[in-house]
């Protein structure tokens, strides 16, 4: 699996959900696989658990992290091709995506819908940006219409209950 945007990257979820518990249970298992890799989180929104909860995934792993929370952390970001940038924003994220990548093995990104366009968000832009422009595998920790780690620990639960 290169990326995972949504469930529908998974050629079988029930084996994912089974390995899935079983790392739960035993979350060194693969402490090595990670070794000299770097997590790279991209925060678009605030989050809480998603971020405690990749975070010691990536640990768990033997990863280095990298956040950045875009809107604190970093320049704003130019979504649209042909823009000036004279305004509020100082990165292209054609430009921005790529060095992003430079510094990181994996991205992971993190972004809520817009709420003013449906048609938009239902276009989930941002996230199709990354796996377009990264080069790097991208993991979807929310986007503007799917939160595919969610839906695997739906299915955990369901599981194990």
């Amino acid at each position: 699996m290169n990326h995972f945007i949504s469930v529908k990257d998974v050629p079988n979820p029930d084996e994912l959900v089974e390995e899935s518990i079983r790392l739960k249970h035993s979350p060194f298992a693969h402490r090595d696989i990670g070794k000299n890799k770097v997590l790279g989180l991209l925060f678009f929104n605030s989050s809480l658990r998603t971020r405690m909860s990749i975070t010691r995934a990536a640990y768990n792993l033997g990863m280095q992290v990298i956040t950045l929370n875009v809107f604190q952390d970093l320049w704003q970001l130019e979504m649209e091709d042909g823009s000036i940038m004279n305004k509020g924003t100082s990165e292209h994220i054609r430009e921005a995506i790529p060095v992003m990548s430079s510094y990181c093995d994996v991205l992971a990104v993190r972004s809520f819908p817009g709420l003013r366009d449906r048609e938009q968000d239902y276009e989930d832009r941002l996230i199709h940006s990354f796996v377009a422009l990264a080069g790097i595998p991208v993991i979807n920790l929310e986007s503007a219409t799917l939160h595919p780690l969610q839906s695997l620990a739906d299915l955990m639960t369901i599981r194990e209950l």
